[in-house]
């Protein structure tokens, strides 16, 4: 084994022990195969080994394909990316601000992400979610998060809208015309999108949540919505994509150029996101990238464009962090001691910690999202609290612990922190909503937007937000008129007050701004 095979197997340990989920790793240099590996098992449940024909479910990376499916439209003389989107499939549009087809491929048109749409009208993540499923709701949507082109706010609405003016201008599926422009013509015998949840996929790996004990559980994926996901595929399948990047053989080199161009924004800053991919500089070297996270299915492609490396990375587990991974492979092979700059761990509390005091919900919005933890007490230990099973935090020394399968630490106080890699981030610890008088917030509140209402309710004196498939939540304060909910995704609430009354409620979410549910009178 020489010294690089050695160096990238190590950035790959934990898929390497025992029967555990893994995935693909294949690494190309100036159009060389120099690493391509599988580690880990396909399916636990039938002991299948992950192998170079194991697909994988590709998440987010599909986008760049989608892209790639309208770009060429536009070749063919069907369509201006520089258009309304209303001028293709007005049918699906209900928001009056223009917005171009390249703004939805920029990811700067402001729409509103049909994720977080659908988790608050009460579609669960695990539920069968179709194609039409989305459609219907970005169609009830009348406002943008922002003016188009005023900032980069990523929403996988834009690319499921983008598969629909690929089908209807074709006349084919997304899945047909990207076979027969991309796939076949490159190659790829092993891709396709999955554009319904029935379809069997052969050789496909399945899905498995590493919950931090050493166990791993299904993680479902009932997903027949595509064009923002949906994309099956190897490794060295995807590698033939990427190939085209360096020598087009399906599209023309102005094509490329449109998706790897960053947008500049109305306030003259550029933007890192171009056609379907992040476009960036890493330690002298340009690069375009790409990462996806679906259930436990994660995927990152990374290819520098001027020293010519593609690296590639698949998996059916979220226990690496992809892009980190990515990154790591990238500094072994330019020979780069990985030494990206780190946070610096807080001073510890050099005492004996009491671990109820580290019981609680926290939060912060100091970071890129809105981010919350709920660490609860098990027989009298901290344990992150997780719908596929409550992981334990390692203490390591007083105040300081550690979320080792997400590659965290927290440290607990006064003034408590979460250390990622690269940052300090401050967490507020809250506490649920106890007013003096509840009755002024409690009622119905509904959403033309959602199709579906929340009632605000009163539980010994707390205040609940309840849904009728999301159930009750406690409302935590966040400031005078600021709440969060916990939910598949975390939202903050805010009351509307008029005329010395409440009129209504907004969610906002990381990728969804003040939708708005008007207070129903009885």
């Amino acid at each position: 084994m020489n010294k690089l095979e050695q160096n990238i197997d190590s950035i790959f340990e934990k898929w390497q022990g025992g029967l555990c989920p893994g995935g693909q790793v294949a690494v190309r240099k100036d159009g060389k195969l120099i690493y391509n590996k599988n580690f880990g098992y396909a399916n636990i449940e039938h002991k299948v080994t992950v192998k170079n024909e194991t697909v994988f479910h590709v998440a987010s990376v599909s986008k760049q394909i989608t892209v790639m499916c309208v770009l060429l439209l536009q070749e063919d003389g069907q369509l201006q990316i520089d258009h309304d989107v209303r001028d293709y499939i007005s049918e699906h549009i209900s928001f009056e601000e223009p917005v171009t087809i390249r703004q939805m491929m920029n990811n700067v048109s402001g729409i509103r992400d049909q994720w977080e749409l659908l988790d608050l009208s009460g579609v669960r993540i695990v539920d069968t979610i179709t194609q039409r499923d989305a459609l219907s709701l970005i169609r009830k949507q009348k406002k943008l998060n922002f003016q188009a082109q005023s900032e980069f706010l990523y929403s996988n609405s834009n690319f499921t809208l983008l598969a629909e003016i690929v089908e209807k201008l074709s006349g084919k599926t997304l899945n047909e015309f990207a076979n027969e422009r991309i796939f076949k013509p490159l190659g790829m015998e092993s891709t396709c999108f999955k554009d319904t949840h029935w379809n069997v996929i052969p050789k496909r790996a399945s899905s498995y949540y590493d919950d931090g004990t050493g166990r791993f559980v299904y993680s479902v994926l009932n997903y027949g919505a595509y064009g923002a996901t949906s994309l099956n595929t190897t490794a060295t399948d995807f590698l033939k994509w990427m190939e085209n990047f360096k020598t087009p053989t399906i599209c023309r080199e102005e094509t490329l150029k449109i998706m790897k161009d960053n947008p500049k924004l109305v306030d003259g800053t550029e933007s890192s996101y171009a056609g379907g991919l992040f476009v960036g500089d890493y330690k002298g070297h340009k690069y375009i990238e790409h990462g996806g996270a679906d259930a436990a299915y994660r995927s990152a492609m990374l290819r520098f464009t001027d020293a010519d490396v593609d690296i590639v990375l698949f998996s059916n587990t979220q226990n690496i962090p992809m892009k980190d991974a990515a990154f790591a492979v990238a500094d072994v092979i330019f020979g780069h001691v990985n030494n990206l700059p780190e946070a610096e761990h807080p001073k510890e509390y050099v005492k004996e910690f009491n671990s109820k005091e580290v019981e609680g919900y926290y939060f912060s919005t100091s970071a890129a999202s809105i981010m919350t933890f709920d660490i609860i007490l098990k027989e009298g230990k901290p344990h992150l609290k997780n719908p596929y099973g409550d992981a334990p935090l390692m203490h390591v020394s007083g105040n300081h612990f550690r979320i080792t399968q997400l590659d965290l630490d927290l440290y607990f106080g006064e003034s408590s922190l979460l250390k990622t890699k690269d940052k300090l981030i401050p967490l507020q610890k809250l506490t649920p909503f106890q007013p003096e008088d509840c009755s002024i917030y409690i009622g119905r509140f509904e959403s033309g937007e959602l199709g579906t209402f929340y009632d605000v309710i009163e539980k010994e004196g707390t205040l609940f937000i309840s849904h009728s498939r999301n159930g009750e939540e406690i409302l935590y304060q966040v400031d005078e008129n600021k709440f969060i909910t916990k939910a598949t995704f975390t939202y903050i609430v805010e009351f509307i007050i008029g005329e010395n009354e409440i009129t209504g409620l907004s969610f906002t979410g990381n990728r969804v701004r003040d939708v708005r549910l008007g207070k129903v009178t009885r």
